[in-house]
């Protein structure tokens, strides 16, 4: 994208908070994911308290890392992702993974799929899941430090993506994509 996508404007809104008001919407409280050369502009942005910056310590880069600098800072909290560059999502769609979360808690992760592939970056990542997941960090037992890769080491509970659907899971990655939204 060449740019910083959280901070990027949709309509007079970061699309950090266009992510933070649909979590909001379903009242869950937010935090924001940002690497050390971001947090002065978030600081500014959203102050000190919301942020969770990426533990150095953590040898990973990526998504995996602002999940697990998150669970670190709060090894006792369920976490519920949503990527800020996934702009058209739906207040209705993250009601319906709260549902399955709260129907079901055999389940290490809560995601979606789309074409029976995993979408990752919207999902409710469950304490257990999340300990596993750096212990086999700690103990070099993930191979790979993708999300879906993580998600192939964890009881996932799938909902699949209805067809008139699909657009909420669309993520913008050029400037092009969000051309006349």
């Amino acid at each position: 994208m060449g740019a910083d996508k959280g901070s990027l404007s949709h309509q007079d809104k970061l699309w950090a908070q266009v992510a933070a008001d649909k979590l909001s919407a379903v009242n869950l409280p937010v935090k924001f994911s940002v690497n050390p050369s971001q947090q002065p502009a978030y600081i500014g942005y959203f102050g000190d308290e919301q942020l969770i910056v990426d533990d150095p310590s953590l040898d990973i880069k990526g998504p995996l890392l602002g999940v697990l600098s998150a669970h670190l800072l709060n090894p006792e909290e369920d976490l519920f992702l949503l990527a800020c560059d996934m702009l058209l999502m739906e207040t209705k769609l993250l009601e319906e993974l709260i549902h399955s979360f709260k129907t079901d808690d055999a389940f290490h992760a809560y995601i979606f799929t789309k074409d029976d592939q995993q979408e990752p970056l919207c999902g409710i990542y469950k304490v257990e899941g999340l300990k596993k997941i750096v212990h086999l960090l700690q103990t070099n037992g993930l191979a790979k430090h993708s999300m879906k890769y993580v998600l192939s080491n964890l009881q996932v509970c799938e909902t699949a993506i209805e067809d008139q659907d699909y657009r909420y899971f669309s993520n913008f990655n050029s400037h092009a994509e969000i051309n006349g939204l």
